[in-house]
């Protein structure tokens, strides 16, 4: 298997939406858990308060955002030019949709793990808090799209490359609380 620019972009083209969902999520500032705040009987939280409604919400919102711009910005681009045929997936606002609740509730699957596994609120656990969100974007679009194995193999190589760049922008204006 031979990974390209080509499958890069892609496979960039088909989860940005996600990125964008996963990435602007945290900003909501938002008071309301998904769990309301349950715990199992053993005491550990369902999610934990930093999966809010709030979050929820603007991670889709977010993401719709993004894919209506692609669905407009798609072209002007320019897909001819490639050597070889692309296989672009066409985005709109249900797309856009589709991926960031796949994204949203990846990431909350993420941290449903990570209260079994009685990791702390913002504790990291490699490649879990990377791909989490990828995963459930990946197996939402794949519903309603085809979705290339490269690309699946591509997203989870590079997302943790990407997200632990963009933690620590964000980390340095403030935005976060820790590197990762």
């Amino acid at each position: 298997m031979v990974f390209t620019l080509w499958i890069f972009i892609e496979s960039l083209w088909l989860i940005l939406p996600a990125y964008a969902a996963n990435g602007f999520a945290p900003l909501s500032r938002g008071r309301r858990p998904i769990d309301g705040n349950r715990n199992f009987s053993d005491g550990r939280p369902i999610l934990g308060p930093g999966k809010t409604w709030e979050g929820l919400v603007l991670g889709v919102f977010i993401a719709v955002v993004i894919a209506v711009i692609q669905q407009f910005a798609y072209p002007y681009l320019p897909w001819n030019e490639s050597p070889v045929p692309l296989m672009i997936v066409p985005m709109n606002a249900f797309m856009g949709l589709i991926l960031g609740l796949g994204a949203m509730m990846g990431d909350m699957g993420g941290s449903f793990i990570k209260r079994r596994m009685n990791v702390p609120r913002g504790a990291p656990v490699p490649i879990l808090d990377q791909d989490d969100f990828i995963v459930g974007a990946l197996a939402f679009a794949s519903l309603v799209a085809i979705v290339k194995f490269e690309w699946v193999i591509m997203l989870l190589v590079i997302t943790p490359v990407f997200h632990l760049i963009a933690n620590y922008i964000a980390f340095k204006i403030r935005v976060k609380n820790t590197k990762w």
